[in-house]
């Protein structure tokens, strides 16, 4: 795990040269952003529930990559060619999902956890839209989450998913609780059909995901920070 943060500092130099070296990419274009969503400033300083994964380790070295970037060391993740296809599709996709549901849609902003749970303002969460409905005359009230997978670009792939990932679990719940929400209606699009899974808010799952998270955050991430800051700003020693 990440315990030795300055060994791992100094190694992370290398990196952050790598990172900041390139030049503009064709990935960065406007047409290729996100229809509304254009938070990356508000989510740079927060934990955001797309990461929760990443976190708690589901994925080879993505966890100390997102160290890296939420201490400074590396610039954050901007997108590669899936999030591209997401960001483009996703709107199709949108209008699929309300024909198939009738169902409304909003767009929130960007979401702090710390506006409902004081202390807790390093948790965040950019959801894709919410559904407020009436079932029997009683409100109804659910997060909206879009997946447009890649397939690595091979489309003759692309088949919906039959079932939703194990690494999709903690952003589900973490989206439904920083949202205060019941259910989330999980929709996968791809160009030969769509799937949609419904999934309810697991108060216990959250509770444990939450420890984990904030171990990551509080004995890892805020640590090397204060390091990154006391050698940023450490006065100079004249004799």
């Amino acid at each position: 795990m990440l315990v030795n943060h300055r060994e791992v500092l100094n190694h992370s130099r290398c990196s952050m040269r790598f990172a900041s070296s390139g030049g503009y990419s064709v990935l960065h274009s406007s047409g290729l952003q996100h229809w509304f969503k254009n938070w990356q400033g508000l989510r740079k300083h927060k934990l955001t529930a797309s990461t929760f994964a990443a976190a708690i380790g589901f994925f080879h070295r993505r966890r100390l990559q997102l160290w890296l970037e939420k201490i400074g060391a590396i610039e954050p993740f901007s997108g590669n060619l899936a999030t591209c296809w997401s960001n483009i599709k996703e709107e199709e996709a949108l209008e699929r999902y309300k024909l198939i549901t009738g169902n409304s849609v909003l767009f929130p902003e960007f979401q702090v956890y710390g506006n409902r749970n004081a202390g807790d303002d390093w948790l965040g969460a950019s959801p894709d839209g919410v559904v407020d409905r009436l079932v029997y005359g009683l409100p109804s009230r659910g997060v909206l989450e879009i997946k447009c997978p890649f397939f690595d670009g091979n489309m003759k792939k692309a088949t919906p998913w039959s079932r939703i990932p194990l690494y999709c679990v903690p952003q589900a719940q973490g989206l439904m609780e920083i949202l205060d929400r019941d259910w989330m209606d999980f929709y996968v699009w791809t160009p030969k059909g769509s799937s949609l899974f419904r999934v309810y808010r697991d108060a216990e799952y959250w509770d444990v995901l939450k420890m984990v998270l904030s171990d990551f955050w509080w004995n890892h991430v805020q640590p090397a920070r204060e390091i990154c800051r006391l050698k940023k700003y450490r006065p100079k020693i004249v004799s």
